[in-house]
């Protein structure tokens, strides 16, 4: 009877301690994706203050992402080529025609060399909004971009708006990234 209770004890002891075991390792698993998770947190810092100081300084490109057009009522994915750039003074809006297939083409990229850009305020959530102004060969053509650089990234939502007639011509999300990389 003896033997049967140290048995029983020894085997309690063994499965208490290879559940501690299990425990402890199933606890250490657990903890490295929120490692991982404050890496990329702190990663998104890093491209927000890239991102924030290429557009304070007017040297940045934004490449589309996904446009929300009006006539649509889901997203429409962007092909490459869909951008809006600054360096220096030189402002370029340019789509690709896919995107406005009704449109003439002179109207898809307008180019401006004296292009202006401010950073319009900061918002209680931690995200940026500038507003880039262009100027396009016809007044029909003035642009105002206004730029919303979401808190602790490098994407963007964008409203491009006709300028004279004050309507959105077009919105779209997108990523900021320093002109010439």
């Amino acid at each position: 009877m003896k033997k049967l209770f140290l048995l029983r004890k020894s085997l309690f002891i063994a499965f208490a301690a290879a559940t501690c075991g299990l425990f402890s390792i199933i606890g250490c698993a657990a903890q490295k994706p929120a490692a991982g998770r404050q890496g990329e947190a702190a990663g998104g810092e890093i491209r927000h203050a890239q991102a924030s100081k290429a557009l304070e300084k007017g040297r940045f490109v934004i490449e589309a992402n996904e446009f929300y057009l009006p006539e649509d009522k889901s997203p429409v994915k962007s092909s490459t080529g869909n951008y809006i750039s600054m360096e220096g003074k030189r402002g370029v809006i340019s789509f690709t025609p896919d995107l406005f297939p009704k449109t003439p083409l002179g109207n898809l990229t307008i180019t401006d060399d004296s292009a202006e850009i401010t950073l319009e305020k900061r918002k209680k959530n931690g995200d940026m909004q500038f507003c880039m102004r262009m100027t396009g060969p016809a007044n029909s053509q003035d642009r105002k971009v206004i730029i919303t650089l979401y808190k602790d990234t490098d994407k963007c939502h964008v409203q491009v708006s006709n300028e004279l007639l004050a309507y959105p011509v077009v919105k779209f999300t997108g990523v900021v990234r320093p002109a010439g990389e």
